[in-house]
């Protein structure tokens, strides 16, 4: 009797496992056909109208252009001692060397049948992606029907498995949409060897990764058209169902291009917005060069040694101009914390918070030949910290996001940018009173410390700024 309730035991989970594969098939192909429907009528729309809309832009952050040269205090203030008294004694940040852990090398899966193989090198790295043959594509006379041609051809194929492949290399560097951008293009211009259908192709493996990108083209130029989490600068956009829609292109920039014609609907499911914050250590590491930075502070000379990776900086190169707070709030490399950091670390222990932050400012200061992005790239360009140490001059921003992260990274003090007219400077909230110039933040003092001015002390504004309007940029 036992024997026999097995054997019936068995028989029914073999019907019920049976009937469940034919379930999960049918499911299956009914979202095939499905997902094949969004296709078509995603097509059909493509084949329909296109609006020209006239490109706008927003040229720079700033109402007038930075001052071309910086004052300086003659003689260094030096500390009253009951200022130094009254300040506490800095609480320093754990800070535990990190680890500098390259990309892992993503194995050569078995090829797949009708599949080509694209190698490219991306910043030092050496990429490897399978992509279907079907997706090769001879893109003719521009338009809007060339533009649904390229969509049928390609959503006909077996994207699934390249992008796989994509969303997997760009996480095991742990790239940012920036960086996701960058690889998807780059990709793009190896299997076509043409910017239009390397933007048409970045536009299509976007759209599938659910992001709300469009193209739009004018005359011979096809463009890749995006929603933002944020703003960008020196770049045309234009504003579509209530939306601003930047273009992207691989240096970053975008000039003035008059008209484009684009498609006003979307695909389903394409809602999410780029956002090119660093929230986690680009692992772009395979270029690591070494430099010393020397300042002088009352009257004795400092050597810091520091690291970046050339690769990474190579990558920022091509960065779009972004609100300041994706510069703010970046996660820098491991190189960078386990020289500079550590580096500056020895002279500020032991030191009141006022007497360590006036440290870091004239480190800041002093380390650093100031230029204008003008005058030194022809163009106004945002420095994240590794550039700083890499370029020969940097500006104002360059040298407020340099000293936030210092303080950010070995004070444990509060710190927000203070943005002038034409000026950019950061102002710290101490434990205790400090004198000189200040102001209350959300019940907390905040006291000027100008990264720029030099041989400037926590307190002292610019005198050009002394009684200037700033806005208050809060950082993360």
């Amino acid at each position: 009797m036992f024997k026999k309730s097995i054997l019936f035991l068995s028989l029914i989970s073999i019907l019920t496992a049976s009937s469940y594969e034919e379930w999960l098939k049918s499911q299956n192909s009914e979202y095939s056909t499905y997902k094949k429907s969004m296709d078509e009528e995603f097509s059909d729309m493509l084949k329909k109208d296109w609006e020209a809309f006239k490109a706008m832009s927003t040229p720079s952050p700033y109402i007038k252009p930075k001052p071309t040269d910086i004052p300086a205090v003659k003689e260094e203030v030096v500390l009253p001692k009951k200022e130094i008294i009254d300040s506490p004694k800095i609480k320093f940040k754990p800070i535990i060397k990190e680890k500098v852990i390259p990309a892992k090398v993503i194995p050569v899966v078995k090829k797949y049948h009708n599949f080509k193989t694209a190698n490219f090198d991306f910043y030092g790295e050496n990429i490897s992606i399978q992509y279907d043959k079907k997706i090769s594509f001879n893109l003719g006379k521009i338009n809007k029907t060339i533009i649904s041609k390229y969509w049928d051809k390609v959503s006909n194929s077996d994207f699934k498995k390249l992008i796989s492949q994509i969303n997997k290399q760009s996480s095991n560097l742990s790239l940012n949409d920036w960086g996701k951008y960058q690889l998807i293009y780059k990709l793009g211009l190896k299997i076509y060897d043409n910017p239009n259908s390397a933007n048409l192709f970045t536009w299509f493996v976007l759209v599938k990764n659910n992001f709300d990108t469009k193209v739009g083209y004018s005359k011979n130029n096809i463009y890749l058209l995006s929603t933002m989490k944020h703003s960008l600068y020196q770049i045309a956009f234009f504003n579509l169902n209530k939306k601003k829609y930047y273009i992207l292109t691989p240096n970053g920039r975008v000039g003035k291009i008059g008209n484009v014609y684009t498609y006003s609907g979307d695909y389903p499911k394409a809602k999410k917005q780029l956002s090119f914050e660093i929230k986690k250590d680009i692992k772009l590491y395979q270029n690591i060069k070494q430099k010393k930075l020397s300042f002088k502070y009352n009257n004795k000379t400092y050597d810091i040694n520091t690291q970046y990776s050339q690769e990474l900086v190579n990558f920022y190169k091509s960065f779009p101009q972004s609100d300041y707070n994706i510069y703010f709030s970046t996660k820098n490399s491991p190189s960078l914390s386990n020289s500079l950091v550590k580096s500056l670390q020895p002279y500020i222990v032991g030191k009141s918070e006022i007497e360590a932050v006036n440290f870091l400012l004239r480190f800041t200061q002093k380390s650093f030949a100031y230029k204008t992005d003008q005058k030194q790239f022809d163009y106004e360009k945002v420095m994240f910290p590794e550039e700083t140490i890499y370029y020969p001059y940097s500006d104002c921003e360059d040298r407020s996001i340099m000293f936030s992260y210092l303080v950010k990274s070995l004070l444990n003090l509060d710190v927000v940018g203070v943005k002038y007219q034409d000026h950019l400077a950061t102002a710290v909230a101490f434990s205790s009173n400090i004198s000189g110039d200040g102001f209350v933040y959300k019940n907390k003092k905040y006291t000027i410390s100008d990264p720029t001015y030099i041989n400037a002390n926590s307190g002292m504004t610019m005198p050009t700024y002394k009684n200037s309007k700033f806005k208050i940029i809060a950082l993360k």
